[in-house]
């Protein structure tokens, strides 16, 4: 299903709510593998920004709102597996000379110590986006305003917080 207006919301087959409840009983397992081991991860996060403006998504398995992204594959460059994430999460394609890195946030959130590289995606109207109802259930293009008044993932609101004032995250931070 593509966008075509401010929210996006498909309609769920059979199959799209086994694979939901898949997911949500794997990110359950997840959390408590977390719990137990406490593991440092590293992922990719896009902001697609078009005209002021800001997709956000919510993954099936999570109450929280988010960007496209997810994990680095061991050996991969985040820059490739941000462009990955980016086609697999919302079926959007960019090349490597689009994304620009903005800053690395550390989430605690999950049990984990979790290194989010945030890349932007700056166009200059807003790129057809789908989703595959699976693990990506819901997206909404926003405002930075609008989206810190949703119920957002914590490092995700320290990056818009961080964006509308015109700073970017410092490195020590992450020490």
């Amino acid at each position: 299903m593509k966008y075509t207006g401010e929210t996006m919301v498909i309609h769920k087959t059979m199959i799209d709510r086994c694979f939901q409840l898949t997911f949500y009983v794997l990110y359950r397992l997840h959390l408590a593998w977390n719990y137990l081991f406490r593991p440092e991860c590293h992922g990719v996060w896009i902001a697609v920004w078009a005209e002021g403006q800001l997709l956000v998504v919510k993954n099936a398995y999570r109450t929280t709102l988010t960007l496209p992204g997810g994990s680095i594959d061991r050996g991969e460059e985040p820059v490739t597996a941000a462009l990955r994430e980016l086609r697999e999460e919302v079926g959007i394609d960019a090349a490597p000379h689009e994304l620009s890195f903005w800053g690395q946030y550390l989430s605690l959130v999950e049990y984990k110590r979790d290194h989010i590289n945030l890349f932007e995606l700056a166009r200059p109207t807003m790129p057809q986006f789908r989703l595959d109802n699976r693990e990506v259930n819901w997206a909404r293009v926003c405002t930075p305003e609008q989206a810190l008044h949703l119920k957002l993932f914590p490092a995700l609101k320290t990056y818009l917080e961080d964006k509308c004032a015109g700073r970017q995250p410092d490195p020590m931070d992450l020490v």
